[in-house]
């Protein structure tokens, strides 16, 4: 494999978390307060910390403090889960709700937009690729913990 290929896929992959990261900077808000208001954005419904975190592969204390800063905002609730009372459930309230709207439903809409303007095929064979990158992936890391 040229290594050329894969550090052009590492630049654009780069060139992408820095066009999220300047959206974020637009709207004065952290990863983690993204990662909230996202997955509870696009899961419609109020989340747990387990789930954000497992949903971003994030650190529970990444997840914990922006949680903590967002309701000192006003932007959610935080309350124990009725299901396990060990787990907290975050919510927005309506300061939260219009939050979203203005932010990052607004990026979902461009990130599906961006995607729609590729063509059906180009569609099928990003999905195609990502998911055989991700079985690669998870095989040579399956290698990588093996070896510990």
């Amino acid at each position: 494999m040229p290594d050329n290929y894969y550090e052009e896929y590492e630049n654009t992959r780069r060139k992408i978390s820095d066009e999220y990261d300047a959206v974020l900077g637009s709207f004065s808000l952290s990863k983690g307060s993204m990662m909230i208001i996202w997955t509870i954005s696009a899961f419609g419904r109020p989340c747990t910390q387990k789930e954000i975190c497992t949903d971003w592969c994030e650190s529970k204390q990444t997840i914990n403090s922006a949680a903590k800063k967002l309701a000192e905002d006003g932007i959610i609730d935080i309350a124990p889960s009725p299901e396990n009372f060990r787990e907290k459930l975050l919510t927005f309230t309506e300061k939260g709700k219009f939050l979203a709207m203005r932010t990052i439903e607004k990026m979902i809409t461009a990130e599906k937009n961006a995607f729609g303007r590729l063509s059906e095929e180009e569609q099928a064979e990003a999905v195609r690729i990502s998911k055989k990158h991700y079985e690669l992936l998870k095989e040579e890391f399956g290698k990588v913990k093996g070896e510990n």
